[in-house]
C-alpha cells in the first residue's frame, strides 16, 4: 500500500510516499480501506518536531489522525462493525498515522459514516469535531442558554465549534480576522469580532465558556470577560494550564482547563447525527492528493485556512 512515512522531524520535505505492506489487525481491531483523511495542525507540529515533550512518536513513522473509508477485515472480537460498512474515524495517532491507504485501528475508535456526508467530507470531521465536542462539553459544561466565545472560529476546530456551540441552543461570538468575518457569520455565530479592529480584552460582556482555539491567549488575560463560574478552556499546553490550573479550579469559581481530545465511538456518533439533522457541516478550504501532502503541510503552517483542508487518498 502507499503512504506517507516519516523518517526524520523537519520541514514538509521530510514527508515520503513509500510502498509497505498492509497492516495486520488483532481481535478487537477493524482494517479500513482509507479514502480520505485531512490534514490538522497537529500532524505538522509533531513533523516539526514541537510536541516532543507530550507526544514522541517513534520513527519512521506515519502521521494523520482522521479517515474515512470503507470496513474491509474485522477482528474476532468486534461487534459493530460488519465488512463493507463506511467508516469514519480519529485512531490514536501516537501508535499509527493515517496517511495510508490501509489502516488498522481500534473498533472502537470508529462509526458509521454520516449518511450525508461523502468519504472526503466525512474525513475532515473526527479529530477536530472531536476537540470542539469534548472542549464544551467535557470540559465548559455547555448548557442551552449559555455565552459561548470561540477565539479562532474560522479554522477547522473554531468552525465545528460554532456549529455546536448553536445546536446546544447557545449565544455564539466568534473571534477571527476581517476577511473571515463573513464566513464566521455563515457558520452561525450571533455576534463576531474582528480582532484586527478590536482588541477582545476590551471587551465588556461575560462568557460562561471561551474557548481559545488557537491558543494564543493567556487566563490572566481574559478571566476578567468570564461569568462567574466560568471556563476558559484552551487546546494549547502550557505551564499555568498544566501546573497550576488544578490548584487555581479548586481556588477559584473560574477555571481554566486544557482540552485533550480523546477518541470515542459515541461521540463520532453524536456529530453523524448533528451532520444528518443539519446542525453540522464541514467547509473545505482545499483539497489535495496523497502525493501532494507537504504542500498541504505548507498550506496549513500558513495559519490561514479556512475550515479544513482534505486529503485524498483514493477514489
Amino acid at each position: 500500500m502507499k503512504a506517507v512515512v516519516m523518517k526524520k522531524y523537519g520541514t514538509p520535505d521530510v514527508l515520503e510516499i513509500a510502498n509497505l505492506s498492509r497492516p495486520q489487525i488483532n481481535d478487537t481491531q477493524v482494517l479500513v480501506e482509507v479514502y480520505a483523511s485531512s490534514v490538522n495542525p497537529v500532524d505538522w507540529k509533531i513533523r516539526k518536531g514541537s510536541l516532543k515533550l507530550f507526544m514522541r512518536k517513534k520513527l519512521p513513522c506515519i502521521l494523520g489522525g482522521d479517515i474515512a473509508g470503507r470496513v474491509v477485515e474485522i477482528g474476532k472480537k468486534v461487534q459493530f462493525f460488519r465488512v463493507g460498512d463506511e467508516v469514519f474515524g480519529k485512531i490514536d495517532i501516537t501508535k499509527n498515522g493515517a496517511y495510508a491507504e490501509y489502516v488498522a485501528t481500534t473498533a472502537s475508535h470508529l462509526a458509521l459514516k454520516p449518511q450525508n456526508m461523502n468519504f472526503e467530507e466525512a474525513a475532515t470531521l473526527p479529530l477536530a469535531g472531536l476537540t470542539a465536542l469534548q472542549a464544551l462539553r467535557d470540559m465548559g459544561g455547555i448548557r442551552k442558554g449559555m455565552n459561548v466565545m470561540v477565539n479562532g472560529c474560522s479554522g477547522g476546530v473554531g468552525s465545528f465549534a460554532v456549529q455546536i456551540a448553536k445546536a446546544y441552543g447557545c449565544e455564539v461570538t466568534g473571534v477571527c480576522s476581517s476577511r473571515n468575518v463573513q464566513f464566521a457569520k455563515d457558520l452561525g455565530a450571533d455576534r463576531v469580532v474582528d480582532y484586527i479592529k478590536q482588541d477582545i480584552v476590551s471587551l465588556q460582556e461575560e462568557y460562561d465558556i471561551f474557548f481559545d482555539v488557537v491558543g494564543n491567549q493567556e487566563y490572566l488575560k481574559v478571566k476578567h470577560i468570564l461569568q462567574r463560574g466560568g471556563v476558559f478552556v484552551t487546546t494549547l499546553p502550557s505551564f499555568n494550564i498544566l501546573l497550576l490550573g488544578s490548584v487555581h479550579n479548586l481556588l477559584s469559581s473560574k477555571k481554566m482547563k486544557k482540552i485533550f481530545v480523546q477518541e470515542s465511538k459515541a461521540d463520532l456518533e453524536l456529530l453523524a447525527d448533528f451532520v444528518d439533522a443539519g446542525f453540522l457541516k464541514t467547509y473545505i478550504d482545499k483539497s489535495y492528493d496523497l502525493m501532494d501532502v507537504a504542500k498541504a503541510h505548507q498550506y496549513s503552517e500558513t495559519g490561514r485556512v479556512v475550515g479544513k483542508l482534505s486529503l485524498k487518498i483514493a477514489e
